[in-house]
């Protein structure tokens, strides 16, 4: 199998970060810069057509997009350490908090970043209002999650999970570049510090 993946970017960084949890070794990384707008190529686009990244090319020839569906992939095949919850309660509260996460805290993170950032705008068709009124609201739902994890280790399940990997690569990566300061939500800031000290973060 091979992951085309991009250094620094959010959602192929959890894809390996979830394969450095499962300690699969059989997958060939390829990194696309980027900058240089290589996801963009028409010989990329043959792989993924909306040029998206990460994308996972199986040893048939068949392709999965999109970072939790890769991962729910991989979990079939690598069920342990189990990341997606084995118990249906387990399952619904780890599925339930990584899609909260992806709607109320990293899609307006993202757009307030996308549309206020002067580095996106050769990518994207800035509107700087709408971008300013997500990162408010992103600046809501800092406010909540920073009482919601107060005393806890992991986000679900009492166990790190795949949501974990969805809400501290989210905020790593979104938040100094909405021009917020973390360090002024101190259970958040615990909790990323926390998780972001596993071995697979390192990558």
């Amino acid at each position: 199998m091979k992951i085309y993946s991009s250094a620094f970017a959010p959602s192929p960084r959890k894809v390996l970060i979830f394969i450095a949890e499962k300690s699969i070794e059989n997958i060939e990384v390829i990194n696309l810069d980027i900058g240089k707008m290589e996801h963009k190529t028409p010989e990329y686009k043959k792989i993924a057509p909306n040029s998206r990244i990460p994308a996972l090319v199986l040893d048939n020839g068949d392709v999965i997009l999109e970072t939790t569906a890769i991962c729910r992939y991989l979990e079939c095949l690598h069920p342990n350490p189990n990341l997606f919850g084995e118990t249906p309660e387990e399952i619904a509260q780890i599925e339930m908090w990584y899609s909260r996460i992806s709607f109320e805290l990293m899609l307006p993170l993202m757009h307030g970043f996308r549309h206020t950032h002067p580095h996106m705008s050769e990518l994207e068709n800035q509107n700087n209002e709408f971008g300013l009124a997500q990162r408010d609201l992103a600046v809501q739902s800092l406010k909540y999650y920073e009482n919601e994890l107060a005393g806890k280790e992991f986000i679900a399940a009492n166990k790190f999970s795949y949501a974990d990997i969805q809400a501290v690569t989210s905020l790593q990566f979104l938040v100094r570049l909405n021009k917020i300061d973390i360090n002024e939500y101190n259970n958040l800031s615990e909790y990323i510090n926390g998780v972001a000290a596993r071995p697979s973060f390192s990558i």
